[in-house]
């Protein structure tokens, strides 16, 4: 916050470290004028003590501005609109969420790997293929929120990943993952069909 009014916190604490200056000073010269003997050594010390006074009091001054003025920048600062992402950042959360819920999916429906058979693998791009359309719908969902892409990248996924039922052991070792193969890509979902005249 101190950027908004080209001060460092350095600078803060030196304005206050000269208010301390100031005032042991002031005190001393008060101490030492009402111990003087002489009168002009007293009138010296006086005049003394007076300037020291005023820099003390200018310091307060320029302290209390300083805080108003923070003030005032933050409720500006907290009364601004929020920016939301750009397009740009938007489509690539999008893309980085879909990576990564896909392989999830796809983790969630492959097979074993030990002697896994054909037709197991054509279930597991079937399942997949299911799943794929499930994972557009959180993302499309998730897109139009108006926080979307605030949160971390992972947060996201685990967010999304939980509402797709997908297991939390998998969700923690998404990045490991491999990307779905070619294959299960491919597959088009069966799409079901109702019959009403039955």
């Amino acid at each position: 916050m101190w950027d908004a009014l080209d001060i460092t916190e350095d600078e803060a604490a030196g304005l206050a470290e000269i208010a301390q200056h100031d005032l042991a000073l002031a005190r001393d010269f008060a101490r030492r004028a009402l111990e003087a003997t002489d009168n002009d050594e007293a009138a010296r010390l006086g005049r003394s003590y007076q300037r020291a006074a005023r820099s003390y009091r200018q310091t307060l001054a320029v302290k209390a501005r300083l805080k108003r003025d923070l003030a005032a920048a933050a409720k500006v600062q907290a009364d601004l609109p929020k920016v939301r992402p750009g397009g740009a950042a938007v489509a690539r959360r999008i893309g980085e969420l879909r990576t990564a819920l896909l392989r999830l999916s796809w983790d969630e429906s492959e097979p074993p790997e030990t002697e896994v058979e054909p037709e197991d693998f054509t279930a597991a791009c079937e399942e997949f293929a299911s799943r794929r359309g499930s994972v557009e719908v959180v993302i499309t969902r998730a897109s139009v929120r108006p926080d979307f892409g605030e949160a971390p990248l992972d947060d996201d996924v685990a967010r999304l990943a939980l509402d797709l039922g997908i297991s939390d052991e998998a969700i923690r070792r998404w990045r490991e993952l491999p990307d779905p193969p070619q294959a299960a890509l491919d597959t088009v979902a069966e799409e079901f069909v109702w019959d009403s005249s039955a």
